[in-house]
């Protein structure tokens, strides 16, 4: 059952198997929105992922909110069919959350990049933008990122069910345009997860930027202590404005 808060409420960040829509509107204005999907590999949500990114968001000028999606053990059913009621909500109700309704994106950090994926492949009532921070993409070896794929899959998943939820796989010419930015060093989601994604949007011709930072440990979110690193925010910021015209 998806449940549904506005305003600044402190969500408790444990693990859960109902997803929380936390809305948090500039003002009663029309505007573009966009959702947050924190990382934390599907074990825990990262807060430095969640309330900060929504407060840059407002300070550019966006409504924002931040899913606190199930961690722990994922059923990936459940999961898809609960972004399913997400996405079916934000639109029936963008009139009355003063959402503009053909201009709702999603930003997703890590395994929250995998989730706000699915958002966009395997779902109907899809985004209208992603931006990817460090996206897990594939549960593909030698690249997946084994803590993610085995929260989500379980231990030893069949090779089947790896494919189907490896983002590489699942682009298709309704996948909406995308933004992506990675650290080459990343130790923990290899950079290979950001390049197969590329190659897929390119294969299907969907518009896409992405920026390869030479240097940046994993988990960097507002990169305020790279400031080579934290210019992805005003790349971010540009790009949003060609998508959100």
């Amino acid at each position: 059952m998806l449940k549904i808060i506005h305003g600044n409420h402190n969500h408790n960040l444990e693990a859960n198997q109902h997803m929380t829509l936390s809305l948090s509107l500039l003002n009663d204005k029309k505007r573009p929105f966009i959702l947050v999907f924190p990382g934390g590999g599907y074990h825990h949500l990262a807060e430095k992922e969640a309330k900060p990114i929504v407060n840059w968001l407002h300070s550019i000028g966006y409504h924002a909110g931040i899913l606190y999606y199930p961690v722990g053990i994922i059923n990936p059913i459940s999961i898809i069919n609960q972004l399913e009621e997400v996405f079916m909500q934000l639109h029936s109700n963008a009139d009355n959350w003063h959402l503009v309704e053909n201009k709702i994106g999603v930003l997703g950090f890590s395994a929250g990049g995998h989730l706000a994926s699915l958002a966009c492949t395997k779902i109907s009532n899809r985004a209208n933008a992603l931006v990817l921070c460090y996206p897990v993409v594939t549960f593909t070896e030698p690249y997946g990122h084994s803590g993610s794929r085995e929260h989500f899959l379980g231990k030893n998943p069949p090779n089947h069910l790896v494919k189907a939820y490896s983002v590489e796989h699942l682009v298709d010419k309704n996948m909406p345009p995308t933004f992506i930015w990675h650290t080459a060093d990343d130790q923990s989601v290899p950079i290979q997860n950001t390049i197969m994604l590329a190659e897929s949007l390119a294969k299907f011709s969907i518009p896409f930027e992405y920026h390869i930072f030479p240097s940046g440990k994993h988990g960097l979110a507002l990169a305020e202590d790279s400031p080579y690193v934290h210019r992805w925010l005003s790349l971010a910021e540009a790009w949003l404005k060609t998508i959100f015209v």
